[in-house]
C-alpha cells in the first residue's frame, strides 16, 4: 500500500532528492495565500509559527527555481482611481502554477534516475547509501512514482506493442529505466518501435514470446558500458540479446579495437563527424546519438539505425519459418534518372522508410561511389501483419514481401493483394510503375 496523501509524498520526495544537504525541512503545506506576494513579511507573520518560517525558508531558497503556487496581484490603487466611478475593475484571472505538485514528483525521479546511472561511483553510492537507509514506505512512495513515471513517458512515444519493461521492487533498477527512457530522443525511441515490429514479423524474437518484447533490469548495462557507445547504439546492445538469427544470437558485442559485431556479420565501426570530408552527404544531419557505422571495409551507412534496418530486411529476413520471398526483379540503368530520383528523393512516412546506404570501396573522398536503397512499405507500423519492401540495387529494383501467395492468377494483384498496392503507389511516384510492374516475370 502506498502510504500518505499527495502532500505527503511530495514532501518526502523533495526531502530526499531535491532539497541539498544543510537546508531547512519542506514545510507541511507547500504554500498558502499571499506566498507570491512581494515584500517584507508583517508583524503577524513574523510571529507565526515555525511551521510557517519552514515554509518562508523553503521560498527563500526554492522560489528562484519553482514556482510553487501563484495569486492573483493585487490591484494598483493608481490604475482604480482613473477608471469610470461605475465600472469596477477589470478582474484578470489567476495564471495556472509554473509547476504542478505532479511537476516535482517527476522532477525529483528523474535527479535520482540521473544518480542511478551517474559515471560518477560516488553519485551512485549515495543514492544506494540514501535508499538503505530510507524508511519502507518512503521507499515504496518514490517506487509507486517511478513506476507511474516509466508508463507516463512510454504512452507518448507508442512503444506499448512492442516493449515493456519488467519493473518489480528493485527500486534503483526502475531509476535505470526511466534513465534510459529519459535520455533517448523521440525519434531514437520510434525508430526502436520500428525495428521491434519488423524483428517481430521476421522472428527474431525468441520463440515462445509473445509481443511486446519484455526487458528486465538484468538485461540493463552497466553505467560505464552505458557511456561507452552511442546511444542508439547502447539501446540496441540491451534489446539485441533477445534476438536470434538462425540460431545466432544478434547481440552487440564491442572488440578491443573499438569495432563493433552483431552476430556473425562483419565488424563495425563508428565514424565520427570529424571524419567525414567536407560536403560529403552523411556530414547533414549527423547525430552523436546515431552516429554514421562503416561496416566491413566498403560499406557505409548514414546512421546505426539504418544500418540495423539494412540487415534487417536484407539478411535477417530468411529466419526459418518466415515466408520472405523476392516477388520480382526489374533491369533498370544505373543512369536513369527514375531510378535516380527513387534512391535520392525524400520518401514521407505514410508511403514507407527510406533506408539508404553506399558502397564507397573503403574510400570516403571517392569518386566510384554505388547508391542502394530499401523503401521499407509496411510492417513497422502498428497493427500490420506483412512486411513489403522494394529494393533499388546498383542496377535493378527487386519487390520482396512476407505476404502469402494469394492464388496462381497471372495478375501479380491478385497473388498479393496487400503487397502490390504499396508497391505501385511509390512506384507510380517515379514513372516506374509500367516498366517494373507490367513488363517483368514474376518470380513466384
Amino acid at each position: 500500500m502506498i502510504s500518505g496523501t499527495l502532500r505527503q509524498r511530495r514532501t518526502a520526495l523533495y526531502r530526499r532528492y531535491l532539497r541539498p544537504s544543510g537546508a531547512a525541512k519542506p514545510p507541511t503545506e507547500m504554500s498558502g495565500a499571499g506566498d507570491d506576494e512581494g515584500g517584507a513579511a508583517s508583524s503577524d507573520e513574523a510571529s507565526s509559527s515555525s511551521s510557517t518560517r519552514g515554509s518562508s525558508h523553503f521560498r527563500q531558497h526554492s522560489v528562484t527555481h519553482y514556482r510553487i503556487s501563484h495569486t492573483t496581484p493585487r490591484s494598483d490603487p493608481r490604475t482604480v482611481s482613473m477608471q469610470p466611478t461605475r465600472t469596477p475593475p477589470a478582474s484578470r484571472p489567476a495564471s495556472p502554477p509554473l509547476f504542478q505538485p505532479a511537476d516535482l514528483l517527476d522532477i525529483a525521479i528523474s535527479k535520482a534516475a540521473e544518480m542511478a546511472m551517474s559515471p560518477d561511483p560516488n553519485r551512485r553510492a549515495a543514492l544506494h547509501s540514501q535508499i538503505s537507509s530510507s524508511d519502507p514506505d518512503d521507499e515504496n512512495t518514490v517506487l509507486h512514482e517511478a513506476r507511474r513515471h516509466v508508463e507516463k513517458a512510454l504512452g507518448p512515444l507508442g512503444l506499448q506493442d512492442v516493449l515493456a519493461f519488467d519493473i518489480g521492487d528493485d527500486l534503483e533498477a526502475v531509476l535505470k529505466f526511466v534513465y534510459l527512457i529519459e535520455r533517448g530522443s523521440d525519434g531514437e525511441w520510434r525508430a526502436v518501435g520500428r525495428f521491434l515490429r519488423l524483428a517481430f514479423m521476421y522472428r527474431l524474437t525468441p520463440a515462445n514470446a509473445t509481443r511486446p518484447l519484455r526487458l528486465s533490469a538484468n538485461a540493463l548495462p552497466t553505467a560505464t558500458v552505458f557511456y561507452q557507445m552511442p546511444l542508439a547504439m547502447a539501446i540496441y546492445k540491451i534489446i539485441g540479446q533477445q534476438l536470434t538469427y538462425r540460431g545466432t544470437r544478434l547481440a552487440l558485442q564491442q572488440g578491443n579495437d573499438g569495432s563493433y559485431r552483431i552476430g556473425n556479420e562483419a565488424p563495425l565501426r563508428v565514424v565520427p563527424l570529424g571524419e567525414l570530408p567536407a560536403g560529403h552527404p552523411y556530414t547533414e544531419g549527423y547525430k552523436e546519438t546515431d552516429p554514421v557505422i562503416r561496416w566491413g571495409e566498403n560499406w557505409l551507412f548514414p546512421s546505426f539505425s539504418t544500418f540495423l534496418l539494412r540487415l534487417l530486411a536484407g539478411r535477417w529476413c530468411c529466419q526459418q519459418g518466415v515466408d520472405c520471398m523476392r516477388v520480382l526483379s526489374a533491369r533498370v540503368g544505373r543512369d536513369d534518372h527514375r531510378r535516380g530520383r527513387l534512391i535520392a528523393e525524400g520518401i514521407t512516412e505514410d508511403l514507407g522508410i527510406a533506408v539508404n546506404w553506399r558502397n564507397d570501396r573503403g574510400n570516403l573522398n571517392g569518386d566510384h561511389v554505388d547508391e542502394y536503397r530499401f523503401v521499407i512499405l509496411c510492417g513497422f507500423r502498428r497493427g500490420e501483419t506483412v512486411a513489403a519492401y522494394l529494393w533499388v540495387t546498383a542496377r535493378h529494383i527487386e519487390l520482396w514481401t512476407t505476404e502469402r501467395r494469394a492464388s496462381n492468377l497471372p495478375s501479380l494483384v491478385f497473388r498479393f493483394p496487400l503487397s502490390v498496392p504499396l508497391w505501385c503507389r511509390v512506384l507510380a511516384r517515379f514513372e516506374l510503375e509500367t516498366d517494373v510492374i507490367s513488363r517483368v516475370r514474376v518470380l513466384v
